[in-house]
């Protein structure tokens, strides 16, 4: 029989009726009447050109036929759902969690990938925590930050956190006190990205000035929060060089102490082990080439390369 001539309706009220061997019951399940029922597997039959059903007075029971062609059917509904629920799924947005502070590098990423691949909508959620479970958060793909050597085997490298103090211009000018340096740090205000200000402590340290005062200052609940005051002259910040990139270019925020320092943290982007989804692989395909093409430092672009 032509695929365009299917009785597909018929089809589905033969497997309802099989599966319970009964049109009353039949009928229930369909919410039709038991008469319907009998009619549309009557024109079935007729269509088919042989019986599907041995008719009692009481019961049925399937033909021969009827028996061999339920096995098809259900399989070519299950087939048909599965479908269903295939082409649906296209239709969802794609979600991915990220820390607030990666999200000024990630949100044109995204809205590069919306431009070239507009059949998957993206959501993104920017949030405090840094970790993810994908047992029990409804997301696709999620940027952690994490001990480098601490990666698993379904996150890939993204960036090396690289952290050194920065300060807005217009502060540097307003304050009208050097910042050449370590001690020059002083006589202007220190903000931090965290409440133990290990971050200033472990920067200091590094540049053999551990008994410089630093605890004073204003305290943030994220680096992003941090990086964001110091744009608006509040203080200096230990920034991280690659999500202030674009800042420092446009001389927005001044780096005045050279190299960065490796907090030995990164950011990875996570994956689910069995993932096999067409538009959350190919999200994670886009995402790891635009990092890849990122310009950025020698020694960091060795760290990433490791």
């Amino acid at each position: 029989m032509p695929r365009k001539t299917l009785p597909l309706y018929a089809l589905s009220v033969f497997e309802v009726a099989a599966r319970h061997q009964s049109f009353t019951h039949a009928a229930n399940e369909l919410f039709i009447t038991q008469g319907a029922v009998s009619k549309q597997i009557a024109q079935l039959e007729d269509s088919l050109g042989y019986p599907l059903f041995h008719r009692y007075a009481r019961s049925l029971r399937l033909t021969a036929q009827g028996s061999l062609l339920l096995g098809y059917v259900q399989r070519g509904f299950k087939v048909i759902s599965q479908g269903v629920d295939a082409a649906a799924s296209l239709a969802a947005p794609l979600c991915i969690k990220a820390p607030s502070c990666v999200v000024r590098w990630l949100l044109p990423v995204l809205q590069q990938f919306s431009r070239e691949a507009p059949e998957w909508p993206v959501q993104l959620a920017g949030v405090h925590e840094h970790a993810v479970s994908f047992a029990r958060e409804d997301v696709d793909l999620a940027i952690v930050y994490k001990p480098q050597k601490a990666i698993a085997g379904n996150e890939t490298l993204l960036l090396v956190e690289q952290l050194t103090p920065v300060i807005a211009p217009q502060l540097l000018a307003k304050t009208g006190q050097p910042l050449q340096q370590v001690a020059d740090l002083q006589h202007y205000p220190l903000l931090h990205p965290s409440h133990d200000r290990r971050d200033w402590r472990q920067w200091l340290a590094s540049r053999g000035a551990a008994t410089l005062e630093y605890r004073g200052g204003t305290v943030f609940d994220t680096l992003d929060q941090a990086m964001n005051a110091a744009l608006q002259g509040y203080g200096v910040t230990l920034g991280d060089v690659s999500l202030l990139r674009q800042e420092l270019a446009e001389g927005l925020l001044l780096a005045p102490y050279g190299p960065p320092w490796s907090s030995g943290y990164a950011y990875a982007l996570a994956l689910r082990p069995d993932e096999k989804r067409p538009g959350v692989l190919a999200l994670h395909a886009f995402l790891l080439d635009q990092m890849r093409a990122v310009p950025m430092p020698d020694s960091m672009a060795d760290e990433r390369g490791q």
